[in-house]
């Protein structure tokens, strides 16, 4: 009905300004727009913001515990605080897999080089590194060479921001900063070896 496509219509062009004042391009003074509206309008402005723009996190989000093995190979340490969520200044939050899927499902620049197409991985943890926050991620696994010819319907539509991978993650994490995440994407299973996936980083304009 009429509401239920206003509400569409609403989220979606929120769901747009919030990824674009998270990137990079986004203009200065725009920014500054926003800052000054989130001094009028947010309740909480004694916030505090990471150098990757991510608010710290309440101190019952956060626990110091004993770093799983596959962190500890990543991070070199035996004790380490981590959190479940963080939300960045723009009002877009991350999480790790175990506590909202859709949330820790991100596209990134490796290694923040920007030059590259960004991957898809998944956030396994979120752990502190000196004042700032990072992202334990898992790569969305690709698919296999055979595969990737014969099975993506999407390879034909270059505008169309889906492509097939495979349903599994890879077993090693990596570091990734907030300040490389270019946005997050949906994904859906289409067999029990192959998933959809889908940046939502461009909405169409309605």
């Amino acid at each position: 009905g009429e509401i239920e496509s206003t509400m569409l219509h609403s989220y979606l062009k929120g769901a747009r300004l919030c990824a674009w004042l998270s990137h990079t391009d986004c203009p200065p003074a725009i920014r500054e727009c926003k800052i000054l509206l989130d001094r009028v309008y947010r309740q909480d402005d004694a916030c505090d913001f990471d150098t990757d723009g991510l608010v710290s996190p309440q101190a019952d989000n956060l626990g110091t515990m004993n770093v799983p093995h596959d962190l500890w190979e990543l991070v070199g340490q035996r004790k380490v605080v981590l959190c479940a969520n963080v939300k960045h200044s723009t009002g877009v939050y991350y999480s790790r897999l175990s506590s909202h899927v859709g949330n820790s499902l991100i596209l990134f620049y490796p290694g923040g080089n920007r030059s590259l197409p960004p991957v898809p991985g998944s956030i396994k943890y979120i752990y502190q590194s000196g004042d700032s926050f990072v992202f334990a991620v898992q790569r969305q696994h690709p698919l296999t060479a055979g595969k990737k010819e014969s099975m993506d319907p999407f390879a034909q539509y270059p505008h169309f921001p889906a492509k097939l991978y495979s349903s599994t993650l890879e077993e090693t994490l990596e570091s990734i900063r907030c300040s490389w995440v270019s946005g997050h994407y949906a994904r859906w299973a289409v067999s029990s070896d192959t998933a959809v996936v889908l940046s939502l980083c461009r909405v169409r304009s309605l």
